[in-house]
């Protein structure tokens, strides 16, 4: 077969000219910023293979030309399923212009250039509202009323275009060129027929949703709709004028597009229904938390320089985070800092730390102080008890220090230590931490295994509201409890993949991210009152161990069916507490009566208990309860406890310890202490529980 002519829209036949095509899409190539002569050529070789193998056979029936919209490597097997004799072959084969124009343009898609494809087909737009304008007087007065007419675009004005709007519904809604044509044409019809000389883009939006909702594209119509704000709600900040208002609308308009986009229609509902929250969805891109090695932050050696260099790599840190930073092993990146009587430059070293946290508004902490900077961990607890009347609390750094750490720092400091440590225990500086042997626990990134080194993430988290949970079982029934409690971990697991997804597709938005493990953490919040609502009352530890193991073994199972890492974690969880609360706050007004309407506006739900804290329990010893409760969770940290005056010391330090002995000797009569969720679950997911008795 030949492929000699070529028809024009006139009926003329002219030449066939392959680079004409390839001179087309370099043009579109240049107009988005992209230089590749040899793509372009191969679009050109591709188009006249499937126009050679479309006409090949006689045996295609008319209107071959209208099958471009198909796809260019279906166009490239269409003979052999229509072929009947080889012998009916054509001599000649005369394509039209508007079939060529098709392929190039659905091969662009196909190819993966859909920002070329975008290009040309306003390029195709602009030459057919040209002919258009002088093909009929009916044409003509309309482009004559349409010349006129202005956009209002964000840096000005500009003329009325119908391929802008058929080029951003193929891209943006996914929607053929032939759909995305007529969307245009009723738009265009639309805005003739009503006299207007100056349009904005937000109208012009607003007209094609109305086109695409009366033509029953509902799903292309969610695609390319806008995030926005509205304008009360914009005033509404403006008059408030708190905060960084910037940062404050970016993460609204963040948040409204992760509720539209990121997650699925169930895992929204449970998510707006208050079953579940998923954590600081203003910044879905970014991690909450890391812990980095200090060697991955060192330029050099360790010393005084090189420890405050060091600062820079932390901020580079905080392009990739919405939370905080853990730095681990500070005692080798700070050395003779550490090592110095001197504590000028240590108290330096943590200022410049707090002010750098304070203006990106992030939180650095320090943890894994390990056996050789037990030295240094006593110092910053001095440092910092003296910086907490000058700085707050706020934004210094929290000393995370397991069992070892913290018996052995105490061991060997001085006689003063102590108090300061019970000081900075109370106001939360302080955080003791547990985890099993060889492991370590990182607090908001999460818990470091044996022999692991590189960067931990802490990619993001949901909670559940335990509360709400026990509520729907009612008094008595832990065999509903657990089961519900099981679905809830699935369901969190399930919003907490899709979160993964997003993140790994748009890595690229985080600057400054430290390669490592990425795991999630499942929150529990509202566990007292659970076990109050499940005890009719009475506060049961073990009970809320049998809570905590399923929620432990629960999060591992349905984490290893999506090759994700999750870990049960107390922290992350003060955003949910405060939403559960408003949310059963305003689930009471709406079932409020009329006359009783005034009380329940006034009236607003106390925020849930956080993390593994079972409170004051009357008749029990401080530490012994939460020991007993704790003795199905891995890892974890320690959280002050509301205590009873007395005249002790130290006390909050006298119930973490009290809290060690028992949850060890807890852990030693069980068979499998080492690993109790992992190994032996405490409640199989897939029988009943017995119900309390």
């Amino acid at each position: 077969m030949s492929l000699r002519r070529v028809r024009k829209r006139d009926g003329r036949e002219v030449p066939f000219e392959k680079d004409k095509i390839a001179a087309a899409v370099e043009s579109a190539q240049r107009a988005v910023g992209e230089e590749d002569p040899l793509f372009a050529r191969e679009v050109a070789d591709l188009v006249e293979l499937a126009l050679r193998r479309r006409y090949a056979w006689r045996g295609l029936r008319e209107g071959a030309a209208g099958e471009g919209s198909s796809g260019i490597f279906e166009g490239l097997e269409a003979s052999a399923e229509t072929a009947t004799d080889p012998g009916d072959a054509a001599p000649e084969s005369v394509p039209n212009i508007e079939e060529i124009q098709d392929l190039v343009e659905v091969g662009l898609v196909e190819l993966g250039r859909a920002a070329v494809a975008k290009a040309y087909i306003l390029y195709r737009d602009r030459r057919s509202r040209a002919r258009e304008s002088m093909s009929s007087a009916a044409s003509r007065e309309a482009a004559g009323e349409l010349r006129h007419l202005r956009v209002r675009e964000a840096q000005g004005t500009s003329g009325w275009s119908k391929g802008r709007i058929v080029a951003a519904l193929v891209q943006e809604a996914d929607l053929s060129r032939g759909q995305a044509e007529e969307v245009a044409l009723r738009v265009e019809a639309r805005v003739v027929s009503s006299g207007l000389k100056r349009l904005t883009t937000a109208l012009i939006r607003e007209l094609v949703d109305n086109e695409l909702v009366s033509m029953g594209l509902s799903g292309a119509l969610l695609r390319q709709a806008p995030v926005s704000i509205p304008r009360h709600d914009l005033r509404g900040r403006l008059e408030r004028g708190d905060g960084d208002l910037g940062e404050e609308l970016g993460g609204e308009l963040l948040r409204r597009y992760a509720l539209a986009d990121l997650f699925d229609e169930a895992t929204l509902e449970r998510h707006l229904s208050g079953e579940l929250h998923l954590e600081d969805l203003r910044a879905p891109h970014l991690h909450l938390a890391q812990s980095v090695p200090s060697g991955l932050l060192m330029r050099g050696t360790p010393g005084v320089q090189g420890a405050f260099d060091a600062l820079d790599e932390i901020a580079k840190l905080f392009g990739s985070v919405s939370r905080g930073v853990l730095v681990e092993e500070p005692a080798a990146l700070l050395g003779s800092i550490g090592r110095s009587q001197d504590g000028e430059l240590l108290r330096s070293w943590l200022l410049a730390l707090v002010a750098l946290g304070r203006g990106a508004g992030r939180r650095v902490d320090l943890a894994g102080f390990g056996a050789r900077g037990l030295g240094l961990a006593g110092r910053c607890v001095e440092e910092l008890d003296a910086l907490t009347d000058l700085e707050g609390e706020r934004h210094l750094p929290r000393l995370l220090l397991d069992e070892k750490e913290l018996r052995g720092m105490l061991a060997a400091g001085e006689a003063g230590l102590r108090p300061r440590a019970e000081r900075l225990l109370e106001r939360g500086l302080l955080v003791p931490t547990w985890a099993p042997t060889g492991e370590l626990c990182l607090g908001p990134a999460g818990r470091r295994g044996r022999r692991e080194r590189g960067a931990l993430i802490c990619g993001g988290a949901a909670a559940l509201d335990l509360e709400r949970l026990a509520r729907q079982a009612g008094p008595w029934r832990e065999d509903l409890l657990l089961e519900g409690l099981a679905h809830g971990v699935e369901a969190a697991l399930a919003g907490l993949d899709e979160l993964a997804r997003f993140q790994r597709r748009y890595r690229s938005a985080r600057r400054g991210e430290a390669r490592g493990r990425v795991a999630y953490g499942l929150v529990p919040v509202g566990l007292r009152e659970a076990l109050r609502l499940l005890g009719d009352g009475e506060l049961r530890a073990d009970a809320g161990a049998r809570l905590l193991g399923l929620a432990a073994e629960a999060a591992r199972r349905f984490a290893d069916q999506r090759g994700l890492s999750v870990f049960l974690t107390a922290h992350h969880g003060d955003e949910a507490r405060r939403r559960f609360a408003e949310r059963e706050a305003a689930s009471e007004r709406e079932h409020q009566g009329l006359l009783f309407e005034r009380a329940a506006e006034e009236r607003s739900a106390p925020l849930r208990s956080a993390g593994f804290d079972l409170g004051s329990l009357p008749g029990q010893v401080p530490g012994r309860a939460l020991a007993q409760l704790c003795a199905t969770v891995p890892a974890g940290v320690w959280r002050p406890l509301d205590l009873p005056a007395s005249g002790d010391a130290t006390p909050q330090l006298d119930a973490f310890e009290l809290f060690l002995s028992e949850r060890s000797t807890i852990r030693r009569s069980v068979s499998t202490a080492t690993e109790i969720p992992r190994t032996a679950p405490i409640f199989p997911l897939d029988q009943s529980s017995p119900q309390a008795s």
